[in-house]
């Protein structure tokens, strides 16, 4: 019988583990993620141009931003365009790592 023992994998396992600070500064850098990917989704609608076939678009116009809302935050959460990584790098060297 063979067992397969890492001593490293305790460390390892360790230093993944996250306080309640560094866990609160990934979801909020997952937060402001989400905000500026929403504000691009914005952005880019506004190029396309208006079309009058369909009458008033109010209706539809609150259905795009509450589209763009969910899309931004679940962009976010699968990894977004790596912009919640290079904050919480930046920023996790002032958080404390044990609470």
């Amino acid at each position: 019988m063979k067992i397969a023992w890492d001593p490293g994998m305790m460390l390892t396992a360790k230093a993944q583990e996250l306080s309640s600070s560094q866990k609160e500064l990934k979801d909020t850098a997952e937060q402001f993620e989400s905000l500026f990917i929403q504000q691009l989704l914005t952005q880019m609608r506004k190029t396309v141009p208006d079309s009058d076939l369909f009458g008033d678009r109010k209706a539809e116009k609150l259905f795009e931003s509450m589209l763009d809302e969910q899309l931004s935050i679940e962009m976010a959460r699968a990894g977004g365009i790596g912009l919640s990584d290079i904050i919480y790098r930046q920023m996790v060297l002032h958080v404390p790592s044990d609470d």
